[in-house]
């Protein structure tokens, strides 16, 4: 059976349904649609990258690692992580072979972060400059760590083996109710905690997506 229309009356008052017009074949037609929605009242989606390098000794997370990420405090908007990727390669192989964890923790903190900045990239020029604050360097917060909620391994090709080993690639998206999401005072940091090698080849990249906004 072909496509078939329903004939409305004329407009009168009451609700409107909302619809785009279509042709569809000798007749114009009304075509309605749905359109998924939130609670959220979004101000903006931003993304951003790091390259740093793995590192000797271990660090702990509150004032060595490898970025922070911040929600500061007395901030009106929630920030919910929507998308991660890290990438671990090396350029030659080691001589000890290691491999440490790379450590996606949350934290609580006190104090205005300072330190590096990294600047996010709007997903839409139009937004508002993001909220989140992103770190190469922690410096006058205090930082306290909470809860690890993702880890991942950095591989290591031992000396003696031939070539340099492929770029290991983690990534995970979350949907709206499982993104982890940080109220204003707290935040995430990369880091590593156990210890690597000496004279470390090994390069990390992280790349990932946050959205801000408010519950009405």
């Amino acid at each position: 059976m072909g496509d078939q229309i329903i004939q409305l009356p004329a407009d009168s008052t009451g609700k409107k349904l909302r619809t785009q017009e279509r042709t569809v074949g000798a007749n114009t037609v009304q075509m309605e649609y749905v359109i998924p929605d939130s609670l959220r009242v979004m101000s903006g989606v931003y993304l951003a990258h790091f390259k740093g390098t793995v590192q000797a000794a271990a660090t702990n997370g509150t004032s060595t690692g490898f970025w922070w990420f911040y929600n500061p405090v007395g901030s009106s908007k929630k920030i919910a992580l929507r998308f991660m990727r890290v990438s671990i390669s090396e350029s030659t192989p080691l001589t000890s072979a290691t491999s440490p964890r790379v450590s996606f923790t949350a934290f609580t903190f006190t104090g205005t972060p300072g330190g590096t900045a990294i600047t996010p990239r709007k997903v839409d020029t139009s937004f508002a400059t993001a909220t989140g604050l992103l770190m190469s360097t922690q410096v006058t917060s205090v930082v306290t760590l909470t809860q690890a909620f993702h880890s991942v391994l950095v591989p290591c090709i031992q000396s003696g083996s031939s070539g340099a080993s492929d770029v290991m690639v983690s990534e995970w998206s979350w949907r709206e109710d499982e993104q982890p999401v940080l109220a204003a005072g707290e935040g995430i940091v990369c880091y590593q905690p156990d210890a690597g090698t000496t004279a470390d080849t090994r390069t990390l990249v992280t790349d990932f997506a946050w959205a801000e906004y408010t519950i009405p």
